[in-house]
């Protein structure tokens, strides 16, 4: 009897010392695993043309490493709390994009696989459908 108890508690410890596996989703490589690198936005103004228009460097900064990745009209960074707005996903781990003269582009980052991969959309007035028609843009090794 005494070796069935000692047998029971070992296992219960045991069990209990188990790590949860990563939760994936159906093979993208997306986990609910908190992130492994620090990701955000950075825009940079670059002035404006002869005609008035805004000029802005996007770049994505990963662990301290920096990568220009587009050139647009207007970019501020996008707080979570406007992901749903924008129709980024709740998961991504970066956002950033603006709006100037009737057109925008919108940028945002997920991490998957060891690399973060960035979607990039935009989005018109004049547009005869709706949304932001994200696809993806460009991706980046996670440098440690």
């Amino acid at each position: 009897m005494r070796l069935l108890v000692c047998s029971s508690i070992f296992l219960l410890f045991f069990a209990a010392c188990q790590s949860e596996p990563k939760t994936k989703d159906n093979g993208t490589g997306l986990t609910t695993d908190p992130p492994t690198a620090k990701v955000h936005f950075r825009c940079e103004s670059s002035g404006e043309d002869e005609n008035g228009v805004p000029h802005n460097e996007v770049f994505l900064v990963v662990n301290d490493q920096s990568t220009k990745i587009a050139d647009v009209t207007a970019c501020d960074e996008i707080n979570k709390d406007s992901y749903l707005t924008f129709q980024i996903p709740a998961n991504a781990v970066a956002a950033c994009g603006g709006w100037y003269a009737g057109a925008g582009d919108y940028f945002y980052a997920l991490e998957m696989k060891g690399k973060i991969v960035v979607m990039k959309g935009w989005n018109a007035e004049e547009q005869t459908d709706e949304g932001y028609h994200y696809e993806q843009h460009s991706v980046v090794p996670i440098k440690k």
